[in-house]
């Protein structure tokens, strides 16, 4: 069964599994798609789904029905069909479930997952020569330089466009960095660029841009992140007389197609959801199987650490949850956060990156001290800039550790970091940049009031 939330009106429905792949071929597949395009994308929709269940158990959920996850529709006879045809097999990569992903239309060329999400372990989502799209049409788009700039300002950018251009492109050809004349930070990736003005707006980051006075123009060719399966490329092949088992071979090699009796059940469970802790002080902790650090000593870090910030900041801590993620991969999965960053606060919920990957870093210690000192002065700063906020949290969280080391005033005036320097950085090195200067603008405003809620 999975649980999927949106269907009727935002209500949580359980689904039998092949209805559920019946449903989303529905939403996801092609119009009129030849059967073996139908069937390779029910295997890929079921590999999916397994290798998902629980990606919203915070919100008490399996999977949600937007393109976040999978997108529902009402079943139809077609895809009814190429479910029964499939049904329980999916794609496996040594012996367990396989983490795929599918898309509209790659324009010619797959993109490889590790230039999307960074995931490197994926080697089966490979960029690939997709020779079916010879015929097709480039896509055009005209922006003037202030409807980017109003909608880049909305997510952290500071200052007065002058210009976009195409700074670098990877091994696909798609556009992988932006530079942005005139904007503070000056740079964007290609994936933060078409998020931001909408992923149906940028159909594909696969684009070059020229400029005509204040009017930009983009060109640029497929639909959506270009990863794993082409749908349409997958209609095109099976047209021209592809099987089911060469459209999957083509966007996935290296994968096995397996029947869910066949992968043992021990490899199925490690797309299940982290086991939590009873709550306790207003705390729920969940971490993964096989964790180096359990529920219930992340639990006693976590207490002893409201207790410390009530006294440091005196406010008491809200009711929250954390979840420990066993791989980077889950961490970015969940938040969509870049390898290099530690921790990220959502409402009252606390992703944490690995355990063995915060050790190579501060520490376990450290980063819970500041995702924690985040959360609780995050309602008294909501309204100002993410230096406030994120710079607090790294001067508490470091007084609470004992070192006092950089949370003096320092000397001279730091020129704090734009919303978008903290947020958006794309490297590691602009990241920690951007989060000592945040510090440090903090450490200044505070000593000059001693208090941290004035601090703007």
């Amino acid at each position: 069964m999975v649980a999927v939330r949106g269907l009727a009106g935002g209500a949580i429905a359980r689904l039998p599994l092949e209805v559920y792949v019946a449903r989303v071929l529905a939403g996801e597949g092609e119009p009129g798609a030849p059967d073996a395009t139908q069937e390779a994308l029910a295997i890929a929709i079921r590999t999916f789904a397994i290798f998902n269940i629980g990606r919203h158990q915070h919100d008490g959920f399996d999977l949600c029905d937007t393109t976040h996850c999978q997108v529902l529709r009402a079943a139809t006879a077609n895809s009814r069909r190429a479910v029964l045809a499939t049904a329980g097999r999916i794609l496996s990569y040594q012996g367990a479930p396989a983490e795929i992903f599918y898309s509209a239309s790659c324009g010619g060329r797959s993109e490889s997952a590790s230039e999307v999400w960074a995931r490197s372990n994926l080697p089966y989502l490979r960029s690939v020569d997709d020779d079916v799209h010879d015929g097709d049409t480039p896509w055009i788009l005209e922006l003037t330089l202030e409807e980017v700039e109003r909608t880049l300002r909305r997510i952290g950018f500071e200052g007065s466009l002058q210009n976009v251009e195409v700074a670098a492109r990877n091994d696909s050809g798609r556009a992988s960095r932006l530079r942005l004349a005139g904007l503070r930070p000056d740079a964007i990736t290609g994936e933060q660029f078409r998020s931001a003005l909408g992923a149906t707006v940028v159909r594909s980051t696969a684009f070059s841009v020229s400029k005509r006075g204040s009017t930009l123009r983009l060109t640029g060719r497929g639909f959506g992140h270009g990863v794993g399966m082409c749908v349409i490329g997958a209609g095109r092949r099976a047209r021209r007389g592809e099987s089911v088992d060469a459209i999957l071979g083509k966007y996935y090699p290296g994968l096995t197609l397996s029947r869910l009796g066949d992968v043992p059940e021990i490899a199925i469970a490690k797309a299940a959801p982290a086991r939590p802790v009873a709550p306790a002080r207003g705390l729920a902790v969940l971490v993964p199987n096989g964790s180096t650090i359990s529920a219930a000593e992340l639990q006693r870090l976590a207490s002893r650490t409201q207790d410390g910030l009530a006294k440091a900041l005196g406010a008491a801590s809200p009711v929250a949850a954390l979840e420990l993620h066993g791989t980077l991969d889950s961490f970015r999965a969940a938040t969509g956060s870049p390898w290099w960053v530690d921790a990220v606060v959502r409402g009252t919920t606390i992703d944490l990156a690995p355990a063995a990957v915060l050790g190579q870093r501060d520490g376990l210690e450290a980063a819970v001290q500041r995702a924690m000192a985040e959360l609780v002065m995050g309602s008294a700063l909501a309204d100002r800039p993410a230096w406030v906020r994120i710079g607090g949290a790294r001067h508490f969280a470091r007084m609470l550790a004992g070192n006092r080391g950089g949370t003096g005033a320092p000397d001279g005036r730091p020129r704090c970091p734009a919303d978008a320097e903290l947020t958006l950085a794309i490297s590691a090195g602009a990241h920690r940049d951007a989060e000592s200067r945040a510090e440090a603008c903090f450490a200044r405003a505070y000593a000059q009031t001693n208090d941290w809620r004035s601090v703007r």
